[in-house]
């Protein structure tokens, strides 16, 4: 209903004869007037669909719960990484630490699923005050739900996750002109969760934890375009990935001096190396070994004929045909 309301006028333009009537095209109010209340009824039909997304929405990340038997179905796969300090000793003590690399998987499979519903209808041609809103609303859905989970009793692992989850939804759709509306909200949920993590783990983890979540930021930015504002998408793609090695200590088959950007490099075993390179000096061996015999066996022949060619017999012969000035002639 709304898409028709959109394209009522531009296609029917005899429509928009009947209202103007006979007044001229400058001094038509009635025209401007039915216009603006065909816009307006637009909007609303718009706000009446986004809202029933936004209620599934909210359905579905209710699906995130506190419970033991939900942790299996809503916490990804963590990452390790090993740090080094330093004991009373002075001796040198790795351990290895969890870190989630991405948010829970009730969350992003909602939002993702709702920006996929709003891309599926094209927002390109809703009207501009409706998608800015709608982010504002899906973060205090957000907002609203962790802050019924902070109440409760929480376990390390879980206030953890709940910490990546905010600060990936404040990294995507606070924009700079709604900062200061969720900034108390947010700094108060934020420093609930964090009671339930020990102060001493919570130092170590929050480096880690705030460069995982600019990385996946980063990696959904376009999934999510259409609920994140514009001042963000120009931030999130500027992030640049940190690691801890190069291209250029990759061992891989140089094509190019300097390969396309574009593509990664393709990483080869020193060892498949050694045996594609045995492989190749022993195809070539094989290779050369005929083409040798056969080389020899020319020049043999070469060196016959050349022996051949120098006998006394022909010398001779060439001598006595060529003091006969009459051999050939036909005179």
């Amino acid at each position: 209903l709304a898409r028709l309301y959109q394209a009522l006028f531009p296609l029917t333009p005899s429509l928009v004869l009947c209202v103007r009537g006979g007044q001229k095209e400058k001094d038509s109010c009635s025209l401007a007037e039915v216009s603006a209340l065909v816009k307006k009824e637009a909007e609303e039909m718009f706000n009446i669909w986004i809202s029933s997304k936004l209620s599934q929405f909210s359905t579905s990340i209710f699906s995130l719960t506190s419970t033991a038997g939900s942790f299996l179905t809503s916490l990804p796969a963590w990452d390790k990484v090993t740090i080094s300090e330093t004991g009373d000793s002075g001796q040198e003590i790795n351990s290895i630490i969890s870190i989630p690399p991405s948010p829970s998987l009730p969350l992003i499979t909602s939002i993702l699923s709702l920006a996929s519903t709003i891309h599926r209808s094209h927002p390109s041609s809703f009207p501009q005050s409706l998608l800015s809103p709608t982010s504002i609303k899906v973060f205090q859905t957000i907002l609203s739900h962790y802050s019924s989970l902070s109440s409760q009793t929480l376990t390390q692992n879980f206030s953890l996750q709940l910490l990546f989850d905010l600060h990936f939804t404040q990294t995507l759709l606070v924009s700079r002109d709604t900062k200061e509306q969720f900034s108390n909200t947010l700094s108060t949920l934020l420093s609930s969760l964090e009671t339930n993590i020990d102060p001493f783990d919570l130092s170590v983890f929050s480096p880690h934890l705030h460069s995982r979540v600019k990385k996946a930021a980063a990696r959904c930015v376009s999934g999510l375009g259409c609920l994140v504002p514009t001042d963000r998408v120009a931030i999130i793609s500027s992030y640049k990935i940190s690691t801890t090695t190069t291209q250029d200590s990759h061992n891989i088959l140089c094509v190019e001096p300097q390969p396309c950007p574009r593509f990664q490099l393709l990483p080869l075993s020193t060892a498949s190396l050694a045996k594609v390179s045995a492989k190749a000096a022993l195809s070539s061996a094989h290779l050369q070994l005929p083409l040798l015999a056969g080389q020899a066996a020319v020049d043999a022949k070469k060196t016959a004929a050349g022996k051949t060619d120098k006998s006394p017999a022909h010398q001779t012969a060439a001598s006595f045909f060529g003091s006969m000035p009459w051999f050939g002639t036909n005179s």
